[in-house]
Formats: C-alpha cells, structure tokens, sequence
C-alpha cells in the first residue's frame, strides 16, 4: 500500500513498527516458556507445554499481520484472548493444586475465540439471534450458581454467554466515516468572449476563500446554442477564448484554465462538467460554483440545479449596496449559499467587443496582453459586408 507520509514521520512510523514488535515476542516466549515449565517440572504435562509453545508460536505471527495492518486495537483483542488460552495450560492457576479439567477449558478456549475472532459485521436478525442465545447462557449460569441446574455446566454457560455476547458487540452496525475535509475548489465557468478584468477581479476575490481556482471556458452555453441544427451561433472559437483566459490569469496563484467543455459536442451544462471534476478529484473535495449576481438570479432554470446544490456550494459575488437575494425555488432547501465580496466593474463583454470593432476600447476593461492578442487575430473586426 502506498504511503503518503513525510519522509521524517514515514521513519517514525517505521520505529514505532519495531517497538512494537515486544507484543509477538511475549508472546512466542510465553508458549516456549510453559512448554520448558511442563517439561521440568514434576507434575507437568509435556503434551499440554507442547501445545502452548505452538499457540504462543501461532499468535506471536498472527500478531504481526494484526498490527501493522489494523492497528493496536486489534492487537489488544487478539493479544487479550491469546494470553486467556495460553493460562489455561498453567497447573493450579484456576484451582488449587490441579489442572483445570476439560469442563472448564473447552469452555475457556470458547470464550477466548470471541477476542481472536469478532465478527465485523452481521444482519440484525443475526445479532438479535446472538442476543437471545447470551441471554439464556447468562440465565443458565445464574441457575448452575444456584444448583438448580448441575453446577459443572457453570463454566460452559458463562463461556457461551460471554462469547455471544462479545459477537453482538463486535458485528454492531457503525456509520460510514465520512472523507476528511479535502480542498474548497473554486468553479469559475463562462464563455470569456473576451476575459476581461471584471473576470479577473472575481477570481482574485475567489482565491482569497479558497484553496484552488478553476476557470472552466465554457464550450457552447446552452442559451447561446441555436439548436435544431446543432449549428454554433457566430462567436469567437473556442482555442482563441482558452488563449485569452489563460493571459487573463496569468500571475494568478493555484488558478489552472480547463477546456474539458470544448471536446463535448452540443451545449455545455454545468451539471455535465461538474460531475466530471468531482469524479476526477479526490473525495472530500469541497466544490464552490461561483455566480454573478445575474446567473444566481436566474440559477433554478439551469439544468439540474438541484444536482448542483447537492454537489456544490454556491460562492455568488455580491454586488455593492445590493442584498443578496435568492431566487424563490431555494427557499426552505437549506442551499449552501456564500456570498463573495468582490469589486463591481460595471462592464458587458457585448459591449467590449462592440467597443474593439468601433475602436473605442483604450484598455479600461482589457489588460494589454489581451488587446494585443485580439489585435494580432483580428477578432472582433467589422465583417466585411458591414464596410
């Protein structure tokens, strides 16, 4: 699995990795331990020492998966219940002078399973099932307590109780974590025909709330689609408005131009686009479309609005003086709703090309390196037949 770390806490991690390899030491020591125990000792048992020696063997290598892949919570239960069925084998730990007897250590090895192995998850029937089964062991134990039942059966009825019991705990239904908190990206569409410094002031106030900026160059708007035919209504190829865009940022920290809308054939829809960068970016990734004024008022006939207030949140860039006011369909939703402040720049890009074509343009709304890129491609020029 890859790892994602700094190199400085990767080697950190790493050390704690070989601290605790003590665990799986323990216990492979203990089983070889009570195996040398049975072995020199008079009354021991040879046979059972052997048999701790492979248990503590067995779980000191089940120890290692266990811990550097689930962490040392599992390693406790795993360990907890390893250590439970490693006591069993000593003579005398449970009563005086004797090894336990098959009575009490079926049962002992029963309950011990519940630590080594929980069940993650179960349907509710089963858990419920579960539930009873302990119920009647504990009510069982209670009357082999009280002799009404023989009182050697006392170890097995604790043991099956405890272990149902510790299975329902384990196979409970836990809610998904949800992603951790990824990055607030900015979505700043719109056709940029041409990007002008109104389109730059939003972006630099976008960028002062947010982690990223992507300035999406829309493909053909579905309201400037002349749509029968599926002809392009005459406005500015698509590679010249990308070409503009980009001098528009340029300087603009975290701000990267995407034409993904210029490879769809048809008109392009928010809805469309924005379902492709949430499939494209990490999960958690917090999106932000931002508005104008003017879109924010006419957002609920876009297509799939509700799609977009369920996937993003709405920046809408105030206008001075003004409040901001939603369009009615919003009302009650609970939309996520900011408002961004940023400078009003009372300009049209209809009327900036308008102004470039009549030579009125003296770069109030166009930086320079736009001018000169629309001047070396001659767009915007008076068509021939209007000379």
């Amino acid at each position: 699995m890859p790892c994602y770390l700094p190199a400085h806490v990767r080697e950190g991690y790493a050390l704690s990795e070989k601290r605790d390899l003590w665990v799986p030491a323990v216990l492979a020591l203990a089983g070889v331990g009570l195996l040398v125990w049975h072995i020199l000792h008079e009354d021991g048992r040879p046979l059972m020492g052997a048999a701790a020696c492979v248990l503590g063997l067995g779980c000191a290598i089940a120890c290692l998966p266990l811990r550097l892949r689930h962490g040392q919570a599992r390693l406790v239960m795993f360990g907890a219940g390893a250590l439970l069925m490693l006591a069993i084998f000593i003579p005398g730990n449970f009563t005086p002078g004797d090894a336990l007897g098959p009575l009490q250590i079926v049962p002992l090895m029963v309950g011990a399973l519940a630590f080594l192995l929980p069940i993650k998850a179960a349907p509710l029937q089963t858990r419920m099932v579960m539930l009873i089964g302990a119920a009647v062991f504990a009510l069982l134990s209670a009357l082999a307590a009280m002799k009404i039942v023989p009182p050697n059966l006392t170890w097995i009825f604790v043991s099956g109780a405890f272990f149902l019991a510790v299975q329902v705990f384990s196979s409970r239904l836990r809610p998904e974590k949800a992603p951790p908190p990824g990055p607030r990206v900015c979505v700043f569409g719109g056709s940029f025909d041409p990007f002008h410094r109104g389109h730059r002031a939003l972006a630099e106030a976008a960028l002062r709330v947010n982690d990223r900026l992507l300035v999406v160059v829309a493909g053909a708007a579905p309201h400037k689609f002349a749509g029968e035919e599926g002809a392009v209504p005459d406005r500015t190829p698509f590679h010249h408005r990308v070409a503009m865009t980009r001098l528009g940022v340029e300087g603009l920290p975290r701000t990267e131009v995407l034409e993904l809308e210029g490879r769809r054939a048809g008109p392009s829809y928010t809805v469309d686009t924005l379902e492709t960068l949430v499939r494209s970016h990490a999960p958690g990734t917090r999106f932000r479309l931002l508005l104008g004024a003017d879109m924010f008022a006419e957002f609920t006939t876009w297509r799939d609005w509700e799609t977009l207030l369920e996937r993003s949140t709405l920046l809408v860039a105030r206008r001075p003086g003004h409040e901001l006011e939603a369009p009615p369909e919003l009302e009650g939703r609970g939309a996520a709703i900011l408002g961004l402040e940023a400078p009003e720049l009372d300009v049209s890009s209809t009327e900036i090309r308008a102004a470039v074509r009549d030579g009125e343009e003296q770069g109030r709304t166009l930086t320079p390196s736009i001018r000169a890129y629309i001047r070396d491609h001659g767009l915007y020029a008076p068509a021939a037949s209007d000379a």
